[in-house]
């Protein structure tokens, strides 16, 4: 009786393992083609504590005009800012856009609970962009990448032009963190559900989360494919993301202390910020920073949603140019509508 058992409990087990080898063959196979389908990597930089990969555009501009460093936001990566905004910067200077750290085709050096503080990335952006050769850059992020872009101000304010935050979260919130992060960042169990169940459920679920991040609006036709979506599918550059989504809100507790007193931002942050946007909501985030910031100039851009970079991404070139040729905010809330 003893061996049948023993035998029936191997048998189970040996078909366990069969099944768990063949989802993680499909989900690798999956994987694989996927990425071989993605646009082609730009280049790469070594920082004290990452390897940066990034785009550019219009490199050969003159010392005259400006950099513009863009930053992506959460489960996103440098294609979605340079496809948003790269061709309407470039007419007016260099444009960089970057992955964050351990994020699309980047890699952190350091633990990813350490490089999950917004101003931890803005730093080794920012060491990226002086090794590159350019001073004064102005800062452009996009939801997380926008909170990287406000964590950018205020350790390195003196050192930059601008910063230009497209609906940021800037307050800490509260309750409980995506069930897919949690399940994704748990010993043992994560790595294994990364590896045979992460790209079947992601694949499945890009073009949904893109269609409801644009809402009310829709998002650019290829949107998934062009902006290379699927760079989130990797599991470890999913795990970092969501180490990084689940923290973030811990880093702005400690950040919005300082809010009031950030060296160097006098009459340089601008907010861009959608009055439909159902992630991240304007009167917690930026009408907050406001209250707390007089000077910041907030613009809500009525009718848009969490997408904004895409679907006004010509109002929005045309706001910063607006910006940067006058120099300083023009302090407080405006709204701004979609010319028909």
């Amino acid at each position: 009786m003893f061996f049948r058992y023993t035998l029936m409990l191997v048998g189970v087990f040996s078909l366990i393992v069969i099944l768990g080898l063949m989802a993680w063959l499909h989900d690798a196979r999956l994987r694989a083609r996927l990425m071989a389908d993605l646009p082609p990597a730009g280049s790469f930089i070594e920082t004290r504590g990452a390897t940066l990969h990034y785009l550019s555009k219009n490199t050969e501009a003159g010392k005259d005009k400006p950099v513009f460093v863009l930053i992506h936001g959460s489960s996103a990566n440098a294609h979605d800012m340079m496809l948003a905004l790269g061709d309407d910067l470039a007419a007016h200077g260099t444009v960089l856009s970057f992955d964050r750290p351990g994020i699309g085709r980047s890699k952190t050096k350091s633990a990813d609970r350490e490089m999950s503080d917004p101003r931890a990335q803005a730093r080794e952006i920012h060491q990226a962009v002086r090794a590159l050769g350019y001073e004064m850059p102005v800062i452009i992020g996009q939801s997380w990448g926008g909170s990287t872009a406000l964590a950018y101000a205020q350790v390195l304010g003196e050192e930059i032009t601008a910063s230009i935050m497209l609906a940021p979260p800037i307050i800490p919130w509260y309750g409980p963190d995506y069930w897919a992060n949690r399940l994704v960042t748990l010993p043992i169990i994560g790595p294994i559900l990364s590896n045979i169940v992460l790209t079947k459920y992601g694949a499945a679920q890009m073009q949904a989360g893109s269609e409801g991040a644009a809402w009310p609006e829709t998002a650019p036709q290829n949107y998934v494919r062009d902006a290379a979506i699927a760079l989130i599918l990797q599991p470890r550059a999913f795990r970092t993301n969501a180490i990084y989504a689940m923290n973030l809100k811990h880093h702005l507790e400690d950040m919005q202390k300082t809010y009031e007193h950030m060296p160097g931002t006098q009459n340089k942050l601008l907010i861009i910020h959608g009055d439909k946007d159902r992630t991240v909501n304007i009167d917690y985030n930026a009408a907050s920073l406001l209250a707390l910031r007089p000077d910041v100039e907030l613009l809500e851009l009525v009718g848009a949603g969490h997408l904004l970079h895409h679907t006004w991404k010509r109002e929005i070139t045309a706001e910063i140019m607006r910006f940067l040729a006058d120099g300083k905010t023009t302090p407080g809330r405006h709204l701004r509508r979609k010319e028909s």
